[in-house]
């Protein structure tokens, strides 16, 4: 169990990549830009307004639950196909390719809308002050929620490296659960750190 290993070195370029891609793109689309505010505001602004309401840990937990979502789906993803009894059965090269897709696609729409995206359409409409003010609240829980979320996004390229078989993958899946914790109890923090703190 490595936090920072080969396959996560390949995520982040692909996260990198995906930021790269999130700049380009709502640069050059006035249209992407409303779709992306309006995403922006039914899935982030509105529910972090209704929640306030209910105070600053049910805020903290609303954080670290969204935070949870591509982690958990990145050990019950490889589970599916460890478990699954295939008809053909898969072979080695498919699981790879599969598990392969998941980490990279995954880490290249996270990096896509969660950073290059994001960052262009605040420069848009805010300029540099608003870019300021977005890393002057965001500068330490951002990257360990990044680091945190790509650690485990990782994990099935990690299995796909491994050439592992099936029931091997469920096994190794076991191992790795304490990087799961670990990881979870880090996206815990930043969330933490996110609401109380606003770094």
């Amino acid at each position: 169990m490595k936090l920072v290993d080969k396959a996560f070195g390949a995520t982040l370029v692909a996260f990198a990549l995906g930021s790269l891609a999130g700049v380009l793109v709502t640069s050059a689309s006035p249209a992407f830009r409303t779709f992306l505010l309006l995403l922006i505001t039914s899935r982030i602004i509105s529910p972090v307004r209704a929640t306030l309401a209910f105070g600053q840990i049910a805020l903290m937990l609303l954080v670290f639950l969204n935070n949870c979502i591509p982690v958990t789906l990145s050990f019950a993803y490889p589970l599916i196909i460890g478990k699954v009894h295939w008809t053909p059965p898969m072979t080695t090269s498919t699981r790879g390719r599969l598990l392969m897709a998941f980490s990279l696609l995954t880490a290249g729409v996270l990096g896509f809308f969660n950073l290059g995206a994001t960052l262009t359409l605040v420069a848009n409409l805010g300029g540099t002050g608003g870019i300021t003010r977005l890393l002057t609240t965001s500068w330490l829980h951002a990257p360990l929620e990044f680091f945190f979320v790509l650690t485990c996004v990782a994990e099935p390229l990690r299995l796909a490296l491994r050439r592992a078989r099936g029931y091997e993958m469920v096994n190794l899946l076991r191992v790795d659960l304490k990087l799961l914790l670990m990881c979870l109890i880090g996206l815990l923090a930043s969330a933490a750190i996110e609401v109380f703190a606003g770094v």
